[in-house]
């Protein structure tokens, strides 16, 4: 076994190249509503992301010889799900405040637009939401582009941190080296 780059700088190299990916779907998802072909480019980088983190989890579990530990496996994905979702959090807010300036306006107007149309196919506590929505954009209330930003942010890492240790004990359970 080989000098090992330390688990943070490694998270850190890796992170970068995920934040590019991450900031790419974000930014599929803020303009599916424009271009509908985005939409299932941002699905399927959705579905592609356990398996990335996992080539990447299980790459340093083999340069180690699978003497890895969970906790450290773990934490390497942890990292890099923060390290990327910083970079995706700073290019969405980018998009979302020059690019695409009205974009909670616009998909609020949307919904409201949808529910009026077809009331029946909702659910029933929808009018409610519609009636909040309504509100929302009378009162220019919507949340600030960093808000959304920030709200992708720490959802990415949570989510990240389930999907990471999820990923590490399947390395560890089935990880013969290879």
């Amino acid at each position: 076994m080989g000098h090992q780059k330390s688990l943070f700088k490694q998270a850190a190299e890796w992170g970068a190249p995920f934040g590019i990916y991450l900031s790419a779907m974000a930014s599929a998802f803020i303009f599916s509503d424009k271009h509908i072909a985005l939409s299932a480019f941002a699905l399927a980088m959705v579905l592609a992301t356990p398996f990335i983190i996992y080539r990447w989890l299980k790459k340093r579990y083999n340069a180690e010889e699978g003497r890895t530990s969970f906790s450290n496996l773990w934490m390497m994905g942890i990292l890099i799900f923060m390290c990327g979702s910083l970079i995706a959090c700073g290019v969405s807010w980018a998009v979302m405040e020059y690019l695409r300036p009205n974009f909670f306006y616009e998909q609020a107007q949307h919904i409201i637009t949808q529910y009026e149309a077809t009331p029946e196919r909702f659910a029933d506590g929808m009018q409610e939401v519609v009636t909040t929505l309504r509100m929302v954009i009378e009162k220019q209330g919507a949340p600030r582009s960093i808000d959304l930003a920030l709200t992708g942010f720490w959802f990415c890492s949570f989510a990240g941190s389930l999907l990471s240790a999820f990923i590490s004990a399947l390395i560890k359970i089935f990880g013969k080296r290879n």
